[in-house]
């Protein structure tokens, strides 16, 4: 339609009138224009249309190529056509832009009509839909309400223990408790509200067609329905969420998120709690409900009756008359009791063996406990303090002793779960930038060493999931969890002495000669020499872990590995568990002539040698958690 030879003003305008008579719009625009269109300063058609940045600018991308694009797009129910071609006007580069409203009975017969209609709709699923848990994607919110003002609530749910799910049952466990919450919360949504896995353990909820006084009632609902669920196969998970909520009128969706994420971290210093007040966050750090809760736990009525009149003033009271009806109560509130008070001896089972049953099902960690007892014998108190009680309260009872005692734990376990919040945003603040370097890296890998993208991540990950299972199986390696988070990490740099070698030889189309083989084989030495040289930083733990790496990942358990020939634990732990992992990547992603192999025939050629010789107890790993790494390979890594 249009050639690229430069036009003078007076020609392109003359171009322009004739194109007129044929398409709805035409527009020229200035090539800066065009760039900053993202951002509103000369949007495109669809951006126009839309009032809204355009995610697919076809004027971009056409300039981007210097070349012509065109796509269909509707708008309300007509379909249009965009054409966009660079033109030279002037000596200057430009994109000329054409729109014409299409007749859609023309383009398909009905059947291939509906044929195309379902493969369109059918990819546009997979691409905004999560694959573990089935709702919306964070690229569904970028592209389509990140950018908008609307009116609705907006909710930010964070999955309280998720980590801690992972850490005891293993990382199914994880995936069981999101894909169980996804479930439970679609159940309740109408047709016009979105449920988004915004990332890791966060749920992001779009409720459009909620009034501003039902924000807080519809949340605490999710909440207790999200309470109540069970996690099939994981009897003893108990669910909860944090969730920070805000309603906006007409106001921008992506500072919405940003408000409601600042006040779910607030809910998740006590956990299970909603958060939804609409003004500046400091005044959010209260919740609605300010009074605490006490479970009073006695056989005796006059005893409990005794305590709830001391305490109905200031708290909340329930009543328990024995230890079993203690613990069913607990089970079925986990977290709405903020402290029990027990009696030792009970009929039934007494107060000692509540405090057990309690501390083995973990909710010890939640709930403090303080023991009453007319007994004040040494014995007595200390088994009490044994056993994980918070503190110890005598007959008879002093009200003003025993609401300070009361308030004093209340306290101090909310401080407690202050800081565990704090620690926890440090870890993930932590994590978050290990994921980066390891993207950085990978993408440096990639370019420079003809190494697959994914190739420095799956190391990490694989690094990461033997290591957890190791100190699980044995006693042998005592690996804390920050060691195995260094040596996860230290993990990415194992290939980095191939910087150092030439591309004729790293690259090189044809195969390599023994000369070549050898020259590879000085990777190893190559990458240790250059951490080596760290002279700063040569004693920290990160790159002495990231040496021995570096150095002996291609040493083999039986002494037929480079460059040392070390033999079984002659090989650091860490050069091991990357060695193994890098041996297992190669062979499901393939190398060279050789084609990418099954995980089940990788495993089974690993574990008999035919790969290489490595240490039983970590190819006992590597087959026990078989299953798991497949999917974790097969999952898309993150990209930067």
């Amino acid at each position: 339609m249009m050639s690229k030879k430069d036009r003078t003003r007076q020609q392109m305008e003359e171009e322009m009138r004739q194109l007129r008579k044929v398409f709805m719009t035409v527009r020229l625009m200035k090539a800066d224009e065009v760039q900053g269109g993202k951002k509103g300063s000369a949007p495109c058609y669809a951006q126009w249309r839309r009032s809204r940045p355009c995610e697919n600018c076809v004027a971009r991308q056409a300039l981007e190529k210097n070349t012509r694009k065109t796509r269909l797009e509707y708008f309300g129910q007509e379909l249009y056509e965009i054409t966009a071609s660079c033109v030279q006007v002037d000596g200057q580069l430009c994109v000329l832009e054409l729109t014409r409203k299409i007749d859609r009975s023309v383009l398909l017969d009905p059947e291939n009509g509906e044929r195309l209609l379902n493969s369109i709709t059918d990819e546009r699923e997979k691409r905004y839909r999560d694959p573990l848990t089935g709702a919306y994607n964070r690229t569904y919110y970028d592209e389509n309400y990140r950018y908008r003002s609307i009116t609705a609530g907006v909710a930010m749910l964070d999955m309280d223990d998720l980590k801690f799910s992972n850490d005891v049952y293993g990382s199914g466990a994880g995936n069981s408790v999101l894909e169980t919450a996804v479930s439970t919360i679609r159940r309740g949504l109408s047709e016009k509200d979105r449920l988004i896995r915004y990332d890791g353990g966060r749920l992001l909820l779009l409720l459009p067609d909620i009034r501003q006084e039902q924000l807080s009632p519809r949340l605490e609902q999710i909440r207790l329905q999200l309470q109540a669920a069970s996690v099939p196969g994981y009897s003893r998970i108990r669910m909860s969420a944090s969730i920070g909520g805000v309603w906006i009128n007409d106001e921008n969706v992506d500072d919405a998120v940003q408000h409601a994420e600042r006040l779910m971290h607030y809910a998740r210093i006590q956990k299970n709690t909603v958060i939804t007040e609409r003004q500046p966050e400091p005044h959010a750090l209260q919740p609605t409900h300010s009074r605490q809760s006490v479970l009073i736990v006695d056989d005796s009525a006059m005893n409990r009756m005794l305590l709830s009149q001391m305490l109905n003033s200031q708290f909340d009271t329930a009543e328990a008359a024995s230890g079993e009806d203690c613990l069913r109560l607990l089970e079925q509130n986990p977290t709405g009791i903020s402290v029990v008070l027990l009696d030792i001896h009970m009929t039934g089972i007494d107060g000692f063996t509540v405090l057990e049953a309690m501390s083995q099902r973990g909710m010890l960690e939640e709930i403090p406990v303080i023991m009453i007892s007319s007994e004040d014998n040494v014995d007595t108190v200390r088994r009490a303090f044994d056993l994980g009680a918070s503190d110890y309260i005598s007959r008879p009872f002093d009200a003003r002793v025993v609401y300070q005692r009361i308030t004093n734990t209340i306290r101090m376990y909310a401080k407690q779960r202050r800081l565990s919040a704090m620690v926890a945003d440090q870890v993930s603040q932590k994590e978050k930038r290990s994921q980066m370097m390891i993207g950085i890296l990978s993408r440096v890998v990639e370019r420079r060493n003809g190494e697959s993208r994914t190739h420095v991540q799956h190391i990490s990950t694989l690094t990461g999931m033997l290591l957890d299972h190791l100190v699980q199986k044995t006693e042998t390696y005592p690996l804390t969890q920050e060691m195995r988070r260094t040596i996860s990490m230290a993990s990415v740099l194992h290939d980095i002495g191939k910087m150092e070698i030439g591309e004729q030889v790293l690259n090189s189309p044809e195969p390599r000669t023994p000369e070549d083989e050898e020259t590879m084989r000085q990777h190893t030495l190559l990458g240790a020499r250059m951490l080596e040289e760290l002279d700063a930083y040569r004693d920290e733990d990160f790159v002495r872990v990231a040496y021995q790496i570096c150095r002996w990942h291609h040493e083999r358990y039986d002494g037929g590995g480079y460059p040392d020939q070390l033999v079984g634990e002659q090989i650091p732990i860490a050069a091991q568990v990357v060695g193994l992992a890098d041996a297992y990547e190669t062979l499901t992603t393939g190398s060279g002539s050789q084609p990418p192999v099954p995980c089940a025939a990788a495993v089974q050629m690993l574990c008999t040698g035919e790969a290489g010789a490595f240490n039983p107890v970590l190819l006992d790993c590597l087959r026990e958690i078989e299953n798991e790494i497949d999917d974790a390979m097969r999952r898309r890594p993150e990209t930067l």
